[in-house]
């Protein structure tokens, strides 16, 4: 019987440590979307992370730095789709996070107190509008980065070319795109090889639209963002080609194409206008904006040219601040079903309330990657710059946690989160498409947007063009099921407003 019991006691002394061996030498995989890979700086950045969060959740990381589409798509993607073992993984509206969640591959966060027991930091740190807009059918499926979360249109203005053509800006910050019109006029004249109206793709600075509204191909089907003069919102589901305003849009830019306003490179998919915009060779730049000028400084760093002089930037908002869906949900970590949840849990905790962590990730690690200027901001070290490898700082957990960049304001990231301090949220805000219920009617629409929209949205095609104007274009997104989708979009999305009650 003694015999028995030593055994049993051996046996089971054995197994812990077993256990423990186990425990201690876990790894957590991290895909993580990325610029580029480099294996020897992200081997030495995984050491650093693993040596620090070892202790305190018992695993090392593993990170997968998969490069945007279409490798993302092929290698991340499929590794979820396939149940390959992923502990955490990048997730977006704008990348497929509801035809994930409907695959079945997310693990719902806020269920079986998951979040309450291992995400305490979380729960102390993301703002419950953070956590609201994130859902999908009132189940979080994905941890939100904890960055800006109000990013209305706007314009960047190069203030040095504005100067010149007599332009205040501060004085005069133009409320509408067509009253621009008159300094694009006085700069082509003063520049005329230069082309003053730059688009971010095609992007409408001052549109109506809520930009990126369910994410269907040059937002064909949206919703207006604003409220009416009565106070009250429009939740009217538009096919916006078939509007006055769109139409009215369309006929400015063609306007403006031909004074020469407009690059007439614009139209071509592969316009780089970020490389155009580092030549300072512009007046405004329609761009997404953060408020307090942040966007004009993080474009300014990451493109001006070194062989260009120096030119300042300002900024003009020119759509009312509101919370939108698609800001929210802009991106997250996931947890997929393959994973050690609750270790993976306790690592995203850490993401958002450890500072050290948020650091390590962001930056990699002192003295290597990078040096300490002050208590708030850094230079990179350039021959190990693990920063410009990975998504970037608004894909790292708690953005307040973060260090900047000794080129950007100390406050940035406290500014960034507070500019979205009493907006409003839109109607429609938390409201996500199940595209599995019309994924057809969607690639049908979204092969006619690709053949007209972008060539009509900078003026590079007359729109009374009848081949490729805007009536081909009508017609076109007719014949491809637009109506049907609209009703498809506007059944899901009373749905959604009811199960709100």
């Amino acid at each position: 019987m003694r015999k028995l019991i030593a055994f049993l006691l051996v046996l089971s002394l054995t197994l812990g440590l077993a256990s423990a061996a186990f425990a201690k030498d876990y790894t957590l995989d991290i895909y993580w979307i990325a610029n580029k890979d480099d294996e020897e700086i992200r081997k030495g950045v995984e050491e650093a992370v693993s040596e620090y969060v070892e202790p305190l959740i018992k695993a090392k990381v593993a990170f997968h730095l998969v490069t945007w589409d279409p490798e993302w798509t092929n290698v991340a993607i499929k590794a979820l789709m396939d149940d390959e073992k992923i502990d955490l993984i990048f997730t977006a509206d704008w990348e497929g996070y509801v035809q994930e969640i409907l695959a079945g591959k997310l693990l719902p966060l806020d269920q079986d107190d998951l979040l309450e027991k291992n995400g305490e930091g979380i729960l102390e740190t993301l703002p419950q509008d953070f956590m609201d807009g994130a859902k999908f059918n009132g189940i979080l499926y994905g941890i939100p980065t904890n960055k800006e979360l109000c990013v209305p249109s706007g314009l960047i203005v190069n203030k040095t070319a504005a100067e010149k053509i007599g332009w205040d800006v501060e004085k005069d910050p133009v409320k509408t795109t067509e009253e621009l019109e008159p300094w694009l006029a006085k700069y082509k004249e003063m520049f005329p090889d230069n082309y003053p109206y730059l688009m971010e793709k095609d992007r409408w600075s001052d549109e109506p639209w809520i930009h990126e509204w369910v994410a269907i191909e040059g937002d064909a089907l949206d919703m207006k963002m604003a409220k009416n003069e009565d106070g009250e919102f429009d939740e009217t589901v538009y096919s916006i080609y078939e509007t006055e305003e769109q139409e009215a849009h369309i006929r400015l830019m063609r306007k403006w194409m031909e004074a020469g306003y407009i690059n007439p490179e614009a139209a071509d998919l592969g316009f780089d206008y970020n490389k155009e915009f580092g030549t300072g060779n512009f007046l405004v730049f329609t761009q997404p904006l953060k408020g307090n000028n942040i966007k004009s400084v993080e474009m300014y760093g990451a493109n001006k040219a070194p062989d260009v002089p120096d030119f300042e930037l300002t900024e003009i908002i020119m759509q009312d601040k509101y919370l939108v869906t698609c800001q929210a949900g802009g991106s997250m970590f996931a947890i997929p079903k393959t994973a050690k949840y609750k270790t993976a849990m306790k690592y995203l905790n850490l993401m958002h309330s450890d500072p050290t962590l948020v650091n390590l990730m962001l930056y990699g690690k002192e003295g290597v990657n990078y040096r300490k200027v002050n208590d708030q901001q850094v230079e990179l070290i350039e021959d190990a710059n693990w920063y410009g490898m990975h998504g970037g700082a608004w894909t790292v957990g708690n953005t307040k946690l973060q260090y900047v960049l000794t080129t950007e304001d100390p406050e940035k990231n406290a500014l960034l989160q507070s500019f979205a301090d009493g907006a409003p949220k839109t109607a429609s805000y938390g409201f996500r498409l199940d595209k599995s219920k019309c994924q057809d009617l969607l690639d049908s629409v979204a092969e006619v947007v690709k053949k007209f929209e972008r060539p009509l949205m900078v003026g590079a095609v007359d729109p009374d063009d009848p081949e490729a104007g805007l009536e081909a274009f009508r017609k076109a997104l007719k014949e491809a099921g637009i109506d049907d989708l609209k009703a498809e979009v506007e059944a899901q999305y009373a749905t959604w407003k009811e199960s709100l009650k």
